[in-house]
């Protein structure tokens, strides 16, 4: 029975402009998406959908909540001021 909140580490691709999943609890999660917002709304209907297909990895019982954590890392240089 799942008692603990997934981890879901987002991190920030300033190249590609988007928030991707860089570690997670859950076996096989891939996503990103421009919003960290964007980027929950997807992983609402992605970890379910895993969960029951790692249900052999996964003590879990069908129609019970799902908490998961998500932390979101972005690393921003700034200019100091001369």
């Amino acid at each position: 029975m799942v008692s603990k909140p997934f981890k879901v580490h987002a991190c920030w691709d300033d190249e590609a402009r988007v928030w991707y999943v860089s570690e997670s609890h859950v076996p096989g999660l891939s996503a990103e998406a421009e919003t960290t917002e964007e980027l929950l709304a997807k992983l609402r209907v992605i970890i379910p959908e895993l969960v029951m297909m790692n249900s052999y990895l996964i003590d879990f019982e069908p129609g019970a909540d799902l908490p998961i954590h998500l932390m979101a890392e972005r690393l921003e240089n700034l200019r100091c001021l001369s």
